[in-house]
Protein backbone atom coordinates (compact mmCIF):
# COMPACT_ATOMS: atom_id res chain seq x y z
CA UNK A 1 0.00 0.00 0.00
CA UNK A 2 2.69 2.23 0.75
CA UNK A 3 4.46 2.04 -2.21
CA UNK A 4 1.46 3.11 -4.32
CA UNK A 5 1.00 6.17 -2.71
CA UNK A 6 4.85 6.94 -3.09
CA UNK A 7 4.40 6.32 -6.65
CA UNK A 8 1.67 9.12 -7.10
CA UNK A 9 3.95 11.86 -6.25
CA UNK A 10 6.66 10.34 -8.71
CA UNK A 11 4.33 10.32 -11.94
CA UNK A 12 2.63 13.99 -10.78
CA UNK A 13 6.18 15.30 -10.25
CA UNK A 14 7.50 13.74 -13.75
CA UNK A 15 4.60 15.06 -15.50
CA UNK A 16 5.53 18.96 -14.57
CA UNK A 17 8.77 18.16 -15.44
CA UNK A 18 8.38 17.96 -18.78
CA UNK A 19 5.39 19.83 -19.15
CA UNK A 20 7.00 22.94 -17.41
CA UNK A 21 9.63 23.71 -20.26
CA UNK A 22 7.42 23.41 -23.14
CA UNK A 23 4.71 26.32 -21.76
CA UNK A 24 7.56 28.23 -20.97
CA UNK A 25 8.80 27.84 -24.58
CA UNK A 26 5.78 28.50 -26.38
CA UNK A 27 5.05 31.80 -24.15
CA UNK A 28 8.96 32.47 -24.89
CA UNK A 29 7.85 32.01 -28.55
CA UNK A 30 4.96 34.47 -28.61
CA UNK A 31 6.59 37.27 -26.90
CA UNK A 32 9.56 36.82 -29.26
CA UNK A 33 6.84 37.17 -32.31
CA UNK A 34 5.72 39.78 -30.94
CA UNK A 35 8.59 41.69 -30.21
CA UNK A 36 9.93 41.09 -33.93
CA UNK A 37 6.67 41.74 -35.82
CA UNK A 38 7.47 45.11 -36.82
CA UNK A 39 10.58 43.49 -38.08
CA UNK A 40 9.25 40.78 -39.84
CA UNK A 41 6.40 42.51 -41.35
CA UNK A 42 8.39 43.96 -44.12
CA UNK A 43 10.32 41.06 -44.65
CA UNK A 44 7.31 39.23 -45.85
CA UNK A 45 6.45 42.41 -48.21
CA UNK A 46 9.74 41.34 -49.99
CA UNK A 47 9.80 37.59 -49.77
CA UNK A 48 5.69 37.69 -51.04
CA UNK A 49 7.19 39.76 -54.08
CA UNK A 50 9.80 37.91 -54.61
CA UNK A 51 8.04 34.62 -55.10
CA UNK A 52 5.27 36.20 -57.26
CA UNK A 53 4.71 35.25 -60.80
CA UNK A 54 2.60 37.72 -61.73
CA UNK A 55 2.06 41.72 -61.18
CA UNK A 56 0.48 42.16 -58.34
CA UNK A 57 -3.31 43.22 -57.71
CA UNK A 58 -4.24 44.92 -54.65
CA UNK A 59 -7.25 45.87 -52.92
CA UNK A 60 -8.74 48.88 -53.77
CA UNK A 61 -10.33 50.90 -50.64
CA UNK A 62 -13.09 53.43 -50.63
CA UNK A 63 -10.91 56.80 -52.13
CA UNK A 64 -10.53 59.75 -49.94
CA UNK A 65 -12.06 62.41 -50.77
CA UNK A 66 -9.40 65.78 -51.25
CA UNK A 67 -9.08 68.20 -53.20
CA UNK A 68 -5.92 69.12 -55.10
CA UNK A 69 -6.61 71.39 -57.45
CA UNK A 70 -7.31 74.69 -55.44
CA UNK A 71 -3.74 75.13 -54.13
CA UNK A 72 -1.76 78.43 -55.18
CA UNK A 73 0.64 78.43 -57.80
CA UNK A 74 3.29 80.96 -57.18
CA UNK A 75 3.75 83.23 -54.34
CA UNK A 76 5.58 82.43 -51.05
CA UNK A 77 4.05 80.81 -48.17
CA UNK A 78 4.31 80.59 -44.18
CA UNK A 79 5.61 77.67 -43.51
CA UNK A 80 4.13 77.74 -39.92
CA UNK A 81 0.17 77.70 -41.00
CA UNK A 82 0.73 74.47 -43.89
CA UNK A 83 -1.28 71.78 -42.97
CA UNK A 84 1.72 69.41 -43.93
CA UNK A 85 0.98 65.73 -43.63
CA UNK A 86 1.95 63.38 -41.07
CA UNK A 87 3.40 59.67 -41.77
CA UNK A 88 0.89 57.69 -43.59
CA UNK A 89 -1.04 60.60 -45.15
CA UNK A 90 -2.28 61.15 -48.32
CA UNK A 91 -1.50 64.89 -49.07
CA UNK A 92 -1.29 65.23 -53.17
CA UNK A 93 -1.26 63.80 -56.72
CA UNK A 94 1.66 63.00 -59.26
CA UNK A 95 1.04 63.21 -62.78
CA UNK A 96 3.31 62.95 -66.10
CA UNK A 97 0.89 63.42 -68.64
CA UNK A 98 3.16 62.53 -71.18
CA UNK A 99 3.88 59.01 -69.56
CA UNK A 100 0.49 58.38 -68.76
CA UNK A 101 0.99 58.57 -64.91
CA UNK A 102 -1.80 59.69 -62.09
CA UNK A 103 -1.64 58.55 -59.35
CA UNK A 104 -2.13 59.54 -55.21
CA UNK A 105 1.24 61.10 -53.55
CA UNK A 106 1.99 60.02 -49.62
CA UNK A 107 4.36 60.95 -47.07
CA UNK A 108 6.35 58.28 -46.00
CA UNK A 109 7.50 55.06 -48.43
CA UNK A 110 7.09 52.09 -46.50
CA UNK A 111 5.68 48.89 -48.24
CA UNK A 112 2.21 50.45 -46.59
CA UNK A 113 2.03 53.67 -48.83
CA UNK A 114 3.92 51.78 -51.73
CA UNK A 115 1.06 49.51 -51.75
CA UNK A 116 -1.33 52.31 -52.43
CA UNK A 117 0.30 54.80 -54.46
CA UNK A 118 3.95 57.01 -54.53
CA UNK A 119 5.70 57.58 -51.64
CA UNK A 120 7.93 60.46 -50.01
CA UNK A 121 11.01 59.97 -48.51
CA UNK A 122 10.80 61.47 -45.53
CA UNK A 123 13.90 62.42 -44.62
CA UNK A 124 14.12 64.69 -47.64
CA UNK A 125 12.08 67.83 -49.03
CA UNK A 126 8.81 68.87 -50.09
CA UNK A 127 7.41 70.78 -52.80
CA UNK A 128 8.41 73.80 -51.99
CA UNK A 129 10.37 73.23 -49.06
CA UNK A 130 13.52 74.37 -51.26
CA UNK A 131 15.58 70.93 -51.66
CA UNK A 132 15.58 67.96 -53.00
CA UNK A 133 12.29 65.92 -53.09
CA UNK A 134 12.70 61.95 -53.44
CA UNK A 135 9.95 59.96 -54.12
CA UNK A 136 9.20 56.41 -55.17
CA UNK A 137 6.72 53.77 -56.86
CA UNK A 138 6.53 49.89 -57.74
CA UNK A 139 7.95 49.43 -61.19
CA UNK A 140 5.36 46.89 -61.39
CA UNK A 141 2.42 48.71 -60.86
CA UNK A 142 2.06 53.02 -60.22
CA UNK A 143 5.73 53.37 -61.97
CA UNK A 144 5.34 51.07 -65.05
CA UNK A 145 5.70 53.39 -67.62
CA UNK A 146 7.78 55.82 -65.73
CA UNK A 147 10.57 55.35 -68.57
CA UNK A 148 7.92 56.92 -71.03
CA UNK A 149 9.06 60.33 -69.77
CA UNK A 150 11.37 61.96 -71.62
CA UNK A 151 13.87 65.27 -70.87
CA UNK A 152 11.52 68.06 -71.49
CA UNK A 153 8.51 66.97 -70.05
CA UNK A 154 6.50 68.46 -67.37
CA UNK A 155 6.09 66.64 -63.96
CA UNK A 156 2.77 68.28 -61.66
CA UNK A 157 2.30 67.84 -58.15
CA UNK A 158 -0.81 69.10 -56.63
CA UNK A 159 -0.93 69.21 -52.74
CA UNK A 160 -3.26 70.69 -50.37
CA UNK A 161 -1.20 73.84 -50.29
CA UNK A 162 0.07 74.24 -53.30
CA UNK A 163 0.50 73.44 -57.06
CA UNK A 164 3.88 72.82 -58.95
CA UNK A 165 5.48 71.70 -62.24
CA UNK A 166 8.73 70.78 -62.53
CA UNK A 167 10.84 69.90 -65.92
CA UNK A 168 12.36 66.77 -66.34
CA UNK A 169 16.40 66.82 -67.32
CA UNK A 170 17.79 63.39 -67.03
CA UNK A 171 17.01 59.58 -66.31
CA UNK A 172 19.40 57.14 -65.67
CA UNK A 173 19.84 53.04 -64.16
CA UNK A 174 21.80 53.07 -61.18
CA UNK A 175 22.73 50.19 -58.28
CA UNK A 176 20.53 50.38 -55.11
CA UNK A 177 23.83 50.90 -53.32
CA UNK A 178 25.30 53.87 -55.34
CA UNK A 179 24.60 56.83 -53.24
CA UNK A 180 25.72 58.87 -56.11
CA UNK A 181 22.14 58.34 -58.06
CA UNK A 182 21.16 61.12 -55.29
CA UNK A 183 21.45 64.45 -53.61
CA UNK A 184 19.68 65.28 -50.61
CA UNK A 185 22.04 68.31 -49.44
CA UNK A 186 20.95 70.26 -53.10
CA UNK A 187 21.37 73.85 -52.53
CA UNK A 188 18.27 73.83 -55.37
CA UNK A 189 14.90 72.92 -55.41
CA UNK A 190 14.74 69.75 -57.25
CA UNK A 191 12.49 66.28 -57.99
CA UNK A 192 13.91 62.54 -58.21
CA UNK A 193 11.45 59.88 -58.92
CA UNK A 194 12.74 56.46 -58.52
CA UNK A 195 11.49 52.81 -58.94
CA UNK A 196 12.62 49.33 -59.56
CA UNK A 197 14.58 48.08 -62.79
CA UNK A 198 14.11 46.63 -65.20
CA UNK A 199 10.37 47.85 -65.51
CA UNK A 200 8.81 44.38 -66.18
CA UNK A 201 10.98 42.21 -63.38
CA UNK A 202 9.28 40.83 -60.64
CA UNK A 203 10.58 40.57 -57.23
CA UNK A 204 13.72 42.06 -56.32
CA UNK A 205 16.39 43.68 -58.61
CA UNK A 206 19.21 45.27 -57.59
CA UNK A 207 18.83 48.29 -59.93
CA UNK A 208 17.33 51.64 -59.99
CA UNK A 209 15.93 53.67 -62.77
CA UNK A 210 15.84 57.03 -61.34
CA UNK A 211 14.13 59.99 -63.41
CA UNK A 212 15.75 63.68 -62.50
CA UNK A 213 13.45 66.35 -62.82
CA UNK A 214 13.86 71.13 -61.79
CA UNK A 215 11.55 73.00 -60.43
CA UNK A 216 9.72 75.49 -62.56
CA UNK A 217 7.12 77.04 -60.65
CA UNK A 218 5.10 76.67 -57.27
CA UNK A 219 4.80 78.71 -54.54
CA UNK A 220 8.05 78.68 -51.47
CA UNK A 221 7.94 78.40 -47.90
CA UNK A 222 9.54 81.34 -45.62
CA UNK A 223 11.53 79.10 -44.28
CA UNK A 224 13.02 80.76 -40.98
CA UNK A 225 16.86 81.67 -42.14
Amino acid sequence: MSKRVSEKPRRSNRTKFILCPIAFFIVGLVLILIAFMPMLTPMVDVLDLVTLSSPPTFEESAPVEKDFTSGETSGVLNWESLDLPGEGELFGELIIQSAGIDVDLYFGDSPTELRKGVGTYTSAGLPGEGKTILMAAHNNTYFHTLGDAKPGDSIEINTNYGKYVYEMTDSRVAEDTDSTAYDLSAPEENLILYTCYPFDRLGFTSQRYFVYAKYVSGPQWNLPE
